[in-house]
C-alpha cells in the first residue's frame, strides 16, 4: 500500500474534508501501521479478512483477530478517530504549543477528555524521542520551573522543579547553531541526577560544556571530555553558553503562555510536548505523520496513570 508521505493541510476545513470519516481514518491509520500490508502479529501471514463493521482483520491462517487501533493512543476510547486526527494535528502543527481548553472548543468535547486526549499524544512523544541520544560538543546546564516566588539556585529553590537541559552545540561557517536537544526533570539536582542524565541522552565520547557548579565535576569520571567554565569577571553564564539559556528560557515562556500553569505531577509531559516539537523544528510538513505513526507505537494509557 502507498500513501503520501506529506500532508500540507493549512486550514481547519480542508483537514476536515480529508479525514472526515471514522471508515477513512481507519483505513489511514492501517497503511501506516502495515505500510507493506497486513501481517498477523501471531502467525505472520499476510492473509486476512476485513471485517469493517468490527474494524479488525481476521487473519486466514490462524484466525486471530486485530483490530487496527489495538495497542496504540486510539484504542478503546470514546472519541472518534477524526476528532483523534485533529488532536494530533494540532499538537503537531502548534509551535507555541496546544492547550486542553483550545481543543475542548474545538471539537466540542468536555475539559478532562480533551486534557486526557492531548496528554495520551504527549506521552507518544516522550516515548517517542527516548530513542534520541545527543553528540559532538554539548552545552550542558540546569534550571527550576514553576514556584511562586523567584528563589536562587539551589537550596533557595524550594517549591520549584529541578532541571537538566542539554543542547547540541553545532558548528557552522557562520559560528555555532543549536542542535537536538534533552531535558530531564527531577527531584533534586545532584551529581547522581547529572550521572543518570547524560548516560542516557549523550553519547560518550561527547564533549560536554558546563558552568562551574560542583555536582558537574562528575563528569570528569565518566565517559565525556568534560569542560567546566567558571563564571567570574562580570561574565553571565548565558554569554558562556547561549543555546541551553535560550532553550531554557523559551521553555519557561511555553509553558506560562500556553498552559499557565503546569501542575508538577503532569510537568514532563508538558516538558515531553516541547523537547518533541523543538528537535524536529526544521520538519514541520511532516509532524503530522510522524506524530501519528508516534502514537500507533505506544499502548494505551489511562486518565489516572498519565502523571506516573
Amino acid at each position: 500500500m502507498e500513501f503520501k508521505k506529506r500532508i500540507r493541510i493549512i486550514t481547519v476545513k480542508a483537514f476536515r474534508a480529508k479525514f472526515s470519516s471514522e471508515e477513512g481514518c481507519l483505513e489511514y491509520l492501517a497503511k501506516h501501521r502495515w505500510p507493506n500490508g497486513f501481517v498477523c502479529p501471531k502467525c505472520h501471514n499476510r492473509e486476512a479478512h476485513w471485517q469493517a463493521g468490527r474494524s479488525i482483520y481476521w487473519c486466514k491462517a490462524c484466525e486471530y483477530q486485530v483490530s487496527v487501533t489495538a495497542g496504540t493512543v486510539f484504542h478503546s476510547t470514546n472519541l472518534g478517530l477524526p476528532d483523534w486526527f485533529w488532536a494530533v494535528y494540532r499538537m503537531a502543527q502548534g509551535k507555541k504549543g496546544f492547550s486542553a481548553m483550545q481543543l475542548m472548543k474545538e471539537i466540542d468535547v468536555s475539559y478532562p477528555t480533551a486534557w486526557s486526549v492531548l496528554h495520551k499524544i504527549r506521552c507518544a512523544m516522550e516515548e517517542r524521542d527516548k530513542q534520541y541520544k545527543l553528540k559532538g560538543t554539548i552545552e550542558l546546564d540546569d534550571a527550576y520551573l514553576g514556584g511562586e516566588s523567584k528563589g536562587k539556585r539551589g537550596r533557595g529553590a524550594e517549591g520549584k522543579t529541578p532541571i537538566l537541559v542539554a543542547v547540541e552545540k553545532r558548528q557552522t561557517r557562520k559560528g555555532t547553531k543549536p542542535g537536538y536537544v534533552a531535558i530531564r526533570i527531577g527531584k533534586s539536582l545532584s551529581s547522581v541526577d547529572v550521572m543518570a542524565f547524560v548516560d542516557s541522552k549523550i553519547i560518550p565520547g561527547s564533549i560536554i560544556e558546563t558552568d562551574g557548579l560542583s555536582v558537574y565535576k562528575v563528569l570528569c569520571n565518566l565517559n565525556f571530555a568534560h569542560k567546566q567554565t567558571v563564571t567570574e569577571n562580570g561574565i553571565e553564564a548565558k554569554e558562556l553558553f547561549p543555546w541551553v539559556h535560550l532553550v531554557i528560557g523559551n521553555l519557561k515562556r511555553f509553558i506560562l503562555g500556553t498552559h499557565h500553569h503546569a501542575d508538577p505531577k503532569y510537568l514532563r509531559l508538558y516538558v515531553a510536548e516541547y523537547c518533541y516539537r523543538l528537535n524536529r523544528r526544521f520538519h514541520e510538513d511532516d509532524l503530522f505523520e510522524h506524530l501519528l505513526k508516534a502514537c500507533l507505537l505506544i499502548s494505551p494509557r489511562k486518565y489516572n496513570i498519565l502523571g506516573h
